[in-house]
């Protein structure tokens, strides 16, 4: 199913764009037309045993690979948007997300945002996905609650960054 549907529509199609974006080649050994072959002339018992998925490729990988590569959980490959926000994005942050504005929004509360903030910025604990989700919220409402034309927010934001 992942095959027919994630794969081209999803997964593929997104790394082939951002792989293009960025004038990166990428490519995929696991799908190599001769693999992905055999794969499928595979019959199910070795690819799952016992509950235990990709049961051939982790017995055949065994001796070369440790068990905590080999059985450790799936994780994804995200952008380093935690490290982003303390470096490069920083100047966009504290301006996006300053007491002024928020309270200016009058929808979350600055005292709250700027702790998150400060606990992100020394290490005490990843607020990445709020921190993202209200920098979101504030570009979001400044397009559309605010009117401000897409070009003149772009510029605006780049100059935080540069």
């Amino acid at each position: 199913i992942d095959r027919l549907t994630q794969l081209p529509d999803d997964l593929l199609m997104l790394t082939d764009k951002m792989t293009m974006a960025t004038s990166l080649e990428c490519r995929v050994p696991l799908l190599d037309h001769e693999l992905v072959e055999l794969a499928c002339s595979m019959p199910p018992e070795l690819k799952i045993k016992g509950g235990e998925l990709k049961y051939i490729l982790k017995t055949c990988l065994s001796d070369l690979l440790p068990k905590e590569i080999l059985y450790r959980k799936k994780r994804g490959f995200g952008a380093p948007m935690g490290a982003w926000i303390k470096k490069e994005l920083l100047p966009l942050l504290q301006t996006l997300l300053s007491p002024e504005v928020i309270n200016a929004r009058g929808v979350f509360n600055a005292m709250t945002v700027q702790c998150l903030i400060k606990e992100h910025l020394d290490r005490k604990s990843d607020h990445t996905d709020i921190l993202i989700g209200l920098l979101n919220f504030e570009i979001w409402s400044r397009l559309m609650l605010d009117q401000t034309q897409p070009e003149v927010l772009e510029n605006e934001l780049k100059q935080l960054i540069q």
